[in-house]
């Protein structure tokens, strides 16, 4: 709410001041709002070193956007050091667990992507493949 001014006033200290709290106490979801902080300067100085580590945080409790933001952060080199094969294992994972913005960037890289794998291991399965033409051609999806 402080952040975006709804209902209250902006106050984005208090935002970054809530987020920790929150954060401190395991809320996850709070843990990867804090990182898109620090990732863009948003209530707080960057540092994308920071943001990197907290989106780790998250995505090891299993915070699908999370895994889909530190597959971002590995894709582009932002706080760590570009590892696009990284990339796409967490766009994988956070894909299994039905992350739309994971599986449109797996298809975007160049990955087939069929069904979508539910929750609690029950439904289709998802299976991805770099598509046979690129293959072929000994290109990498990823450039």
């Amino acid at each position: 709410c402080y952040k975006d001014g709804d209902g209250v006033s902006v106050n984005k200290e208090k935002a970054a001041e809530l987020y920790q709290l929150a954060a401190d106490k395991g809320h996850v979801s709070s843990i990867w709002s804090l990182a898109n902080c620090y990732r863009k300067g948003d209530c707080v100085s960057v540092n994308k070193e920071k943001a990197v580590e907290l989106y780790q945080l998250a995505a090891d409790k299993g915070h699908a956007s999370a895994i889909w933001s530190l597959a971002n952060c590995y894709k582009d080199g932002d706080g760590v050091s570009v590892n696009k094969e990284k990339a796409v294992e967490l766009y994988r994972k956070a894909a299994k667990m039905g992350h739309a913005n994971s599986i449109a960037d797996l298809r975007e890289l160049g990955y087939e992507v069929e069904g979508r794998e539910k929750k609690e291991g029950s439904g289709s399965r998802i299976s991805m493949q770099k598509e046979e033409e690129k293959n072929r051609e000994g290109r990498s999806p990823l450039g």
